[in-house]
């Protein structure tokens, strides 16, 4: 810091000029540079995908509500997902368990332009099917977009703060 000194007939005052502050002037380059990257990035599609949604389910009892792999009726072990249109291929899932809560997932579907048609079954038990047609766009930012959407041969109810599909099923039949 350099000093200047102004003397008065009474007091000597003493006033510091701070140096020019070279890290301010590095931060705001930095944070233009970055700003002009993510700008320039999403006109050509960079650093701008959106990953397709994911389809949730929950099998529920439809009378009592309770979760079917949580109270036990349903064990994990026995889910089976077929691919109506192609036997042969096979089919990503997970269950995810957490605190006694346990939902199907299905996080492929959306990544490319397809059509899925799939039967979720335990053991040889038919639960529902569900249909699918998303289309993948990549011109300027890369996204989903989804032309039909399909759950047949079950009744369900949709929460929206969730995006989960209670599949809701009649256990006394």
């Amino acid at each position: 810091m350099q000093k200047h000194l102004i003397k008065n007939t009474s007091t000597i005052l003493i006033f510091h000029k701070p140096k020019t502050n070279l890290p301010m002037k590095t931060l705001l380059k930095s944070l233009l540079l970055f700003f002009l990257i993510i700008t320039y990035g999403c006109e050509n599609n960079k650093l701008c995908t959106t990953p397709p949604a994911g389809f949730s389910f929950e099998l529920v009892d439809k009378t009592t509500g309770e979760n079917l792999f949580t109270n036990g009726t349903y064990n994990s072990k026995d889910i089976i997902v077929k691919n109506l249109d192609d036997s042969s291929a096979k089919v990503e899932f997970k269950l995810i368990s957490e605190n006694n809560y346990n939902v199907l997932t299905f996080s492929s579907i959306g990544w490319k332009t397809e059509t899925i048609n799939y039967s979720v079954n335990i053991g040889e038990k038919k639960i529902f099917e569900f249909y699918v047609k998303a289309k993948r766009i990549t011109k300027d930012c890369s996204h989903t977009e989804y032309d039909g959407f399909e759950i047949k041969n079950a009744s369900y109810q949709f929460n929206q703060n969730t995006g989960i599909y209670k599949i809701l099923i009649d256990t006394s039949i």
